[in-house]
This record gives structure tokens, sequence and C-alpha cells, in this order.
């Protein structure tokens, strides 16, 4: 399982279970298959593609596309 912690600049793809745990200011694609919690904060789209699983307790600025992704929020989602 991949951490991410603290602040990533930039876009990039997910292709393992991760936790999303700090700032992120870009976007994030998630690959089929990968599990990822995002309880920091993005300021970027959220790609996931099908079969991803993606639960959003922290705060995405920005759009979650996810057809045929699985995807649980108890935080915020909001559109810039």
């Amino acid at each position: 399982m991949r951490d991410l912690s603290g602040i990533v600049t930039g876009t990039f793809r997910l292709d393992q279970d991760a936790d999303v745990s700090g700032i992120v200011s870009g976007d994030i694609t998630i690959a089929a298959g990968c599990r990822v919690t995002i309880s920091g904060m993005v300021r970027g789209d959220i790609v996931a593609e099908p079969g991803a699983q993606v639960t959003i307790t922290g705060i995405v600025n920005g759009a979650v596309h996810a057809e045929g992704a699985t995807v649980h929020v108890t935080g915020i989602v909001t559109l810039p």
C-alpha cells in the first residue's frame, strides 16, 4: 500500500492501493482494481477507472469521474 502524505504537486496515476492523507495539487487517476482512501485534500479531479474503489473522507476540490467504479463519500466534494 502506498501512503501519500505531505504536499504533492502534479498529475499522477495510482496503480496500487493507496492512502492519500496529505495535500495533492493535481489530478489523480486510479487504476482498475485499486482501493484508494482520500483522507487529506485534493485540489484537482479524481478519475477512477472501472473496478476501482475510492473512499473520500477528506476534501476534494474538483470533479470525480467514476463510471464503473465504486465511490463512497463521507467527506466533502466541491467543484472549483
